[in-house]
């Protein structure tokens, strides 16, 4: 048995993040989706379907298959949160053609004949595998086409980046159930003075170490300490909450409930209902909330991010120069990889930026940031793309990684992309 994990047609509702990822490579509660697909699976062969841009990208990354699905029996959306009553309605029909959908959205397939299996291989060459996501439009296919039964199981699909914000803590709930709570693993170094409250709803991982006077509060959601994490001393966490391997809370930082922080970053300050995926830093004091940063992405000190307009009304995002109307009152920044701002930058409410941008500057910046903008409140101009690359070279060195000759040739891919959107920047 296999599984092969594919792009949605959302993609390109997703986007800035999904320039340089595969939806299921987004982070929502503690796992990415791969991730957690590998939970709920573990053990069983892992292929990926993605659009032909990220094929060389995404082999070297995971070292996995990428646009081989034959051999598949399940098929899961890379917008699927899977959820135990969707993996166990899986379990239950493994060998039967069947669909599963949430709301009329497909989840997930199994495929027994081959009948089926030519048709979802059909739909995925010719529906998903498209280069210009921005140009696409949103659609969905009409499930009748497979023929095979249908199954409506509670779950959900995200089809835009707010959604990741949304259920963070749910997801964080559900994804704690792969932990032991109360456990302070032996491994770790837990300081005589740290206080932990409902201490059963907590985890501390090998190598952790929880600093001298600091809180770990599970009271509203469990919370997550994973391996090699740090809490440094008088720091406050608040379940639900995850801190991934090898990140560092730092000293006196408000962690508060709904918020993840993938592996390898460096965070402090204030921070609630936010997701840092990997690989980024929010070192100093400073707010944020309602947010989602991606890789490689660094907030300089004190800058701070509006979730809550002052007159409550529903918060308006641009995504790639197209308005949505997110019909949220809190929301906060979204910021794709490799982006930074100096210090004492102030995000308006619903802030995009996109790929590769360096905000700076007093006042405001725009609120929607096109990929590899420079400048902020005072002008944008296109950042020059050698000089992104050797910034981001620099940047991920220090964390023992590469900028490889297949990641600069995606990221030169979106730079020509969103070429036209920067011609409007203000």
């Amino acid at each position: 048995m296999a599984i092969c994990l594919f792009e949605d047609l959302s993609i390109s509702t997703l986007l800035p993040l999904t320039h340089l990822h595969p939806d299921f490579d987004l982070r929502c509660g503690i796992f990415t989706g791969r991730e957690r697909v590998l939970q709920y699976f573990a053990g069983e062969k892992l292929l990926l379907s993605t659009r032909m841009g990220l094929v060389d990208v995404m082999s070297e990354r995971t070292g996995l298959p990428v646009n081989t699905s034959d051999g598949a029996d399940l098929y899961i959306s890379g917008t699927a949160l899977m959820r135990p009553a969707l993996a166990h309605a899986i379990r239950e029909h493994r060998g039967e053609d069947r669909l599963y959908t949430s709301g009329g959205i497909l989840l997930a397939a199994t495929v027994v004949s081959q009948a089926l299996r030519e048709k979802i291989h059909h739909w995925l060459k010719t529906g998903m595998l498209r280069e210009e996501l921005s140009s696409s439009s949103h659609s969905r296919p009409d499930l009748k086409e497979f023929a095979a039964p249908i199954l409506e199981v509670e779950s959900e699909a995200l089809c835009f980046p707010w959604e990741l914000i949304d259920r963070n803590a749910s997801m964080i709930e559900a994804d704690a159930d792969f932990f032991m709570l109360g456990t302070i693993d032996p491994m770790g170094h837990m300081a005589a003075s740290a206080e932990l409250i409902r201490a059963e709803r907590i985890f501390v991982g090998p190598d952790a170490r929880i600093g001298a006077g600091s809180i770990l509060d599970a009271t509203e959601g469990p919370i997550i300490i994973d391996a090699g994490a740090v809490v440094m001393p008088q720091a406050l966490v608040m379940g639900p909450a995850y801190i991934g391997p090898h990140t560092s809370i730092k000293a006196g930082a408000k962690i508060y409930r709904n918020t993840s922080i993938g592996p390898w970053c460096k965070v402090g300050g204030e921070v609630e209902d936010t997701i840092f995926h990997s690989f980024a830093n929010k070192q100093h004091d400073g707010f944020v909330g309602h947010s989602y940063f991606a890789p490689w992405t660094n907030l300089g000190a004190d800058s701070n991010t509006s979730d809550l307009k002052n007159n409550y009304s529903s918060i308006r995002v641009t995504l790639e120069a197209r308005e949505h109307d997110t019909g949220r009152m809190f929301l906060g920044t979204i910021m794709a990889d490799h982006s930074k701002c100096g210090i004492n930058t102030m995000f308006n409410t619903g802030t995009v930026a996109g790929v590769g941008c360096n905000i700076h500057g007093g006042d405001f910046p725009p609120k929607f940031l096109p990929s590899f903008s420079w400048g902020g409140a005072d002008g944008l101009q296109e950042y020059d793309f050698e000089r992104f690359c050797a910034t981001a070279s620099i940047v991920m060195q220090r964390r023992g990684k590469h900028l490889t000759e297949n990641e600069r040739r995606l990221l030169r891919d979106v730079f020509v992309e969103t070429s036209g959107q920067r011609r409007f920047a203000s």
